[in-house]
């Protein structure tokens, strides 16, 4: 009965412990650090299919670990600021995914990052897509 009992508490401060995480752990920038170049844009109404090679664009953004972000094209800051990252329902598929929300910049949603790749979407019925790689 004590080996229960112990079991018991033991499993109710781990409950505990989980439930008090804190959001900003859940929403780290960890994996977004860095500088990413832009590889295409896809998409809208048109169904373009933007690329570096077809538009004559270098697009870069870079991600601080204090929250700041730089977007450059051809060498050239077009925007900076601060960001969060922010879970929130899309309004199209209606589904909770991590939003980008710049300060001074159109906000994305992340469709799907991993190391070498980070994929954003803007938040409308005929949106485009956006594919960055490290």
């Amino acid at each position: 009965m004590k080996k229960l009992s112990a079991l018991f508490v033991g499993l109710s401060l781990l409950s505990v412990a989980v439930a008090c995480g804190t959001r900003e752990d859940e929403l780290s920038n960890e994996q977004f650090v860095g500088t990413w170049n832009w590889a295409s844009t896809t998409g809208g109404t048109g169904n373009i299919n933007h690329t570096p090679e077809n538009t004559g664009v270098q697009r870069t953004i870079t991600f601080t670990d204090n929250y700041t972000y730089t977007v450059k094209e051809n060498d050239a800051t077009v925007s900076d600021g601060s960001y969060s990252i922010i879970k929130e329902v899309t309004p199209t598929e209606h589904a909770e995914k991590l939003f980008i929300d710049f300060s001074n910049y159109p906000d994305v949603f992340v469709d799907g990052i991993d190391a070498s790749n980070l994929y954003l979407g803007d938040h409308t019925a005929d949106g485009y897509s956006y594919h960055y790689k490290k």
